[in-house]
């Protein structure tokens, strides 16, 4: 298991180094271009990349969050599991709060910002052994189910990102995987199992469980 552990914290720290290398490159201009995300709702404005980059930090940002709040107790949460929520419970809140963070500075410091989160969640997981337990945002979490989340977070909202910016994928072969394999699980857990017989390729799959991309399956998308 720690091999496996050690591993999922590779994946994530290329899959953040691809998301740091485009936030380096964004202009003025790629700061209020609307993402394809579109908030539940009606009449809500579509999220801008300046709100998808505050998320990304909220997101990875509750890394810290959980080895602020070490404990012992029982996880209430997995990988699979911390993906299971009710869009339309979840969804507002996430929104609202990536719209006052962007709200707190400019691009410049909040990608600045951003990165060092990167930089100090990524610190942080190495420097604890990966039955530690903490705050998983739902329910208490062991480190090494929480680190895969931080990389399926990474990989759809890099796509998100890049969608946004007309620009290729940065997102590695390694996270595609693992994001795939656990939206594969949550398949499974909330409804019946097996993709669409037309998904079979992960980066399709991952797209469209992640409503990324429309489908037709009705089980479809997964996550919020």
């Amino acid at each position: 298991m720690r091999h496996g552990h050690e591993q999922a914290i590779e994946v994530l720290d290329r899959e953040l180094d691809g998301v740091s290398g485009v936030l380096t490159d964004l202009t003025d201009a790629d700061w209020e271009r609307p993402t394809h995300l579109v908030p539940e709702g009606e009449g809500i404005t579509p999220w801008r990349v300046a709100d998808l980059v505050a998320h990304i930090d909220i997101s990875i940002g509750l890394t810290l969050g959980l080895l602020d709040s070490i404990q012992t107790g029982q996880p209430g949460r997995d990988r699979a599991s911390f993906f299971i929520a009710e869009r339309s419970t979840v969804a507002p809140v996430v929104y609202a709060y990536a719209l006052a963070h962007a709200a707190e500075g400019d691009r410049t410091s909040l990608v600045e910002r951003t990165r060092s989160t990167f930089a100090a969640s990524l610190a942080g997981i190495r420097n604890h052994p990966p039955d530690t337990i903490g705050s998983g945002f739902f329910a208490l979490m062991r480190l090494e189910e929480w680190v895969p989340t931080r990389v399926v977070e990474a990989v759809v909202h890099g796509i998100d990102l890049t969608d946004a910016l007309d620009r290729t994928s940065v997102a590695t072969p390694e996270g595609i995987a693992t994001t795939a394999g656990i939206l594969d699980d949550v398949l499974a857990r909330r409804t019946v199992a097996g993709r669409p017989p037309d998904l079979i390729d992960d980066v399709m799959w991952v797209r469209a469980a992640s409503g990324r991309t429309a489908h037709p399956d009705p089980r479809l998308p997964l996550i919020v």
